[in-house]
Order: C-alpha cells, then structure tokens, then sequence
C-alpha cells in the first residue's frame, strides 16, 4: 500500500513564497459568505457523494457546482478525500525524535521507508524529528521504534511516539471564523468556548479502542488506484477515471461501490492558501482524557489553519497547524483551560 498512502503534503505543486502570497492575498480578497459557505457544506459529508447530489443539496444546477467549483480552484482552493486507513490494514504511527534525523536516512530504510508518510525537522524546543508512518497491522511497530533508536544516540532520544486510531481534518469554518468586512481570519473563541461547554456524546471506552479488531475491507491495486485519482479530484466522475486507468467503466464502478466507497470519509481541504509571512508551522502534542481531546478536536476542526489532528488511544492527541503567534497563544490560552498538559514543536516549513 505504501505508494498509494497519502500525505497533505505530497500531492501539493511546489511554487515560491512569492506565489503562495499572490494566492493568499486573492483568496481573502475575493471569499465572501456564500463562497464560505459552499466549502462548508463540501467539508460536512461524511462520505463520498456524487457531484449531481451535492448540487441538489445545494439547490443548484450541476453545471453551476462545476462553475463554482472551478473558481475555488483557481482562488487556490483544492479538495482531497478523507480516507480510513484502518479500513483496509493501515495504522498510522507519529514519532517524535529529539535527535535530529537527515530524511534520506528514513527513506533509504529497506524495511520501513516506503512507509514514511510525513517527515519534518523540529527547531524548536530541540533540534529533532517529526516522523509519521502508515504501517501494515502486519509489522510491530517495536521495529520501527528499535530501527531509530539503532540511528540515534540514545534510546531516551525517542521521546514520544504513538498509534492514532482516529484523524480529524479541518472543516474550515470561515462563516464564523472570518471578517467578511476586513477580509481576515478571525478566531471566534468565544463560540469554541461555548461549544466545549456543551454536553458532546461519549466516545468508545479508551479500552475498547485500544483492543479493538480492526475489520478490514478487502483491498486491491485498482482500489488503491481509484483512491489515488479521488485523492487529486474527489468530484471526478466514474466514467472519467475509467478512462484514465484504462479499465472498463463496469469494473471500476464495482470497485468504487464495493470497496471505496466504505472507506472515504467525506472530503478534506488538501489545499488551501494561507498567509506564510508571519506564520509557523507547529505541531502540539496534548495529552488528556481520551474523550475530553476527541471533544477538542471536534471544536477546534473548525479552524482553517488545522491540517489535521490526530488522536490516539494512548491519552494523546496531535494538532498540526500553519499559525500565526498570535493564534497560536491564543490556542495554547485555550487548551490551558481544560487542565491538558502540551508540548507545542516548531516545524521546519
């Protein structure tokens, strides 16, 4: 699987600081409400719906969903699928290594670097490493831990590492986190404040979670290829990706609706222009009750600047974001509120 297995990162087109501003600056210029809008109602399914039902939920022709779908695009906006991995044999490994590791060495790994899916230097509090994988159920991840304590000085350099049973992706909340009047984003903490006062329904017993046999769906290459197609173009229509593969329509058809259909999850923003000039690229690690954090990643996935976060059985969850310090002390302020203990890493962009 590991050549079909996604990162936010791997499908972006490179392009300068200069470019990425360009496109900032035009996003937040030109998004108003029911721009806003339309990428929430995309971001709330939680499956995979075919374009002429979105425009029928919408009101709306398909032809004009194709129009505004293609001024997105050009505002720089990109969408991909939320994919369960665990579905089909995959875990997702984070590790965070307090020795800094050269990406050629991970990668070069006969064994375990094919299965690297995210890679990051730490600045800041220490020289380290970010590491994520998606491995097989197949593989102990004991071996991957024994593989980079062989690379590092110590066994204590590995400080932090955990499976995530649960990935949470930005719903992009603009219409309440966005001034439509000053054309700049806006956290609304007063509403995630009145939101983590609400009661939200109990998640599985950390226990059950962690004992938990996985139900895989049967899986095959041509499965992972529609996947990889999806991954580009979620919208894109049976019939165009059977052209593209070069398989009969009838056959990838079957596959969508037998099997990857069962494991997507709605959309998520793959791509989506952020001011770079004055922000950081963090990572913050919180450990808490398992249920009070699944509860935190649901409010904060209002926020466009989360990437993603990830939660594990182990107490543990993993925000990755592009923030401004400002934002940034006011989600720590926040997080403090709730008795977390975290760690906040400085990423290397």
């Amino acid at each position: 699987y590991s050549c079909y297995v996604y990162n936010y990162l791997s499908k972006m087109v490179l392009k300068t600081v200069d470019e990425i501003e360009e496109l900032a600056k035009n996003f937040y210029r030109y998004l108003d409400f029911a721009t806003a809008k339309l990428i929430e109602h995309i971001l709330s399914y939680d499956y995979l719906p075919l374009k002429t039902e979105i425009a029928k939920d919408l009101g709306i022709p398909s032809y004009t969903l194709s129009r505004k779908l293609n001024y997105l695009k050009r505002l720089g906006v990109a969408f991909g699928v939320n994919i369960d991995f665990s579905s089909i044999g995959l875990r997702k490994l984070v590790i965070i290594v307090k020795d800094y590791i050269e990406r050629d060495i991970v990668e070069r790994d006969n064994k375990f670097g094919k299965f690297l899916n995210f890679y990051a230097p730490i600045l800041l509090p220490f020289q380290g490493t970010l590491l994520v994988y998606y491995i097989p159920a197949s593989i102990d991840t004991h071996e991957i831990i024994s593989k980079l304590t062989s690379i590092v000085r110590d066994i204590k350099d590995i400080s932090n590492y955990n499976i995530i049973i649960k990935s949470i992706y930005s719903r992009a909340k603009f219409t309440y986190h966005f001034d439509f009047i000053r054309k700049e984003f806006k956290v609304n903490w007063d509403r995630l404040y009145r939101l983590s006062s609400e009661s939200t329904p109990v998640v599985k017993d950390v226990n059950e979670l962690r004992t938990e046999d996985y139900r895989y769906s049967k899986f095959d290459l041509l499965d992972l290829l529609i996947i990889d197609q999806l991954e580009v173009d979620p919208f894109k229509h049976i019939a165009s990706i059977s052209k593209e593969l070069d398989i009969s329509y009838a056959k990838v058809l079957k596959h969508f609706k037998q099997h990857v259909s069962r494991v997507v999850k709605g959309f998520r923003l793959r791509l989506i222009p952020l001011p770079i000039g004055s922000s950081l690229y963090v990572c913050i690690r919180v450990e808490g009750s398992y249920n009070l954090l699944y509860k935190l990643a649901n409010i904060l996935s209002e926020l466009v600047f989360i990437a993603g976060i990830h939660l594990s059985p182990q107490n543990v969850m993993y925000v990755l974001a592009v923030i401004t310090p400002d934002v940034l002390s006011g989600l720590t302020r926040f997080l403090s509120e709730f008795g977390v203990y975290y760690d906040v890493y400085l990423l290397d962009r």
